[in-house]
């Protein structure tokens, strides 16, 4: 009888730390995180909603734009700005960026402040 415990208890066990090893995670070393902040990537025309968050993360708001019949449908992406007293702009660090989409496809941005 002690024996089967000992034997289920190993087997157990075993198979926690064979488990746990495969499913490492590495998060960023802090350089990592200062070469390529999220929001710091940069912004192509035709660019999909997907990589657009890889590079940015979320959106502040997501906002429905009025559309026309027949067109597809039009949304503006609110990134807010994360450190607004600093002089130095990059990408949303320190003014708030609109991005435009047309169904799933980036078409136009705007910088708060900024005339195109």
């Amino acid at each position: 009888m002690k024996r089967r415990r000992i034997i289920l208890f190993s087997g157990i066990l075993l198979t926690l730390l064979f488990n746990l090893s495969c499913a490492e995670i590495t998060p960023p070393t802090p350089y990592q995180v200062l070469k390529q902040p999220l929001g710091t990537g940069p912004l192509y025309k035709g660019m999909s909603k997907q990589e657009i968050i890889e590079l940015w993360g979320q959106p502040n708001e997501i906002n429905k734009l009025e559309q026309q019949r027949w067109t597809e449908p039009k949304e503006e992406w609110v990134y807010k700005a994360r450190v607004p007293a600093i002089p130095v702009d990059y990408n949303y660090l320190s003014r708030t960026k609109y991005l435009y989409f047309e169904g799933d496809t980036l078409v136009d941005w705007k910088t708060e402040g900024e005339e195109k």
